[in-house]
């Protein structure tokens, strides 16, 4: 049995999907998917989540998208694999409720298991581009400027290098040294 949001994933996946080849997105049209599934309710709570928060935010989501994609347009993937990397940035990024080498993994195994092995290395390498040029950055609540760095100077951080005890030497060169 999957866990609820591995269960979640794959059924906001199954929504957006949805929602992108017949171009609704709205409530009702979300209400209709969940009479043909079934879902606990904690599933579907956050699938559902995680569907509003990547529609809502679809623009921005595919901005960051197009920016780490080499050689390829995002109009061009399949909707399978634009929808995973979508949901996938969304989660990582906006959300930030899951650690994003948890999200990363949870979308190439939603590709694996609604694509093909062969396009789930793409999905890990455009996702680990997309953390590396936005996520390891805090997040920050709009209108706020980003945190001072740390008055520490590079001379008090050489001082606590040169506190530090030396590294001892490993146990086979000890017994050379006594053996001589």
């Amino acid at each position: 049995m999957q866990g609820i949001r591995r269960q979640g994933r794959s059924f906001a996946l199954q929504l957006l999907y949805q929602a992108e080849l017949t171009q609704q997105g709205d409530e009702e049209s979300l209400a209709r998917f969940w009479l043909t599934v079934d879902a606990s309710a904690r599933a579907r709570d956050f699938a559902l989540e995680l569907v509003r928060a990547t529609l809502k935010q679809r623009t921005e989501i595919d901005k960051r998208l197009t920016a780490n994609l080499e050689h390829w347009k995002l109009g061009r993937l399949s909707v399978i694999v634009r929808n995973v990397l979508r949901l996938a940035v969304c989660e990582m990024l906006m959300l930030r409720q899951t650690p994003h080498a948890v999200v990363i993994n949870e979308a190439v195994d939603l590709t694996r298991s609604f694509m093909d092995e062969e396009s789930a290395p793409f999905v890990n390498k455009v996702l680990e581009k997309c953390w590396q040029a936005d996520g390891s950055k805090p997040a920050q609540p709009s209108g706020e400027k980003p945190a001072e760095k740390s008055a520490e100077k590079p001379a008090e951080k050489s001082a606590e290098k040169s506190t530090a005890k030396p590294a001892t030497k490993p146990a086979a060169k000890r017994r050379r040294t006594q053996d001589a």
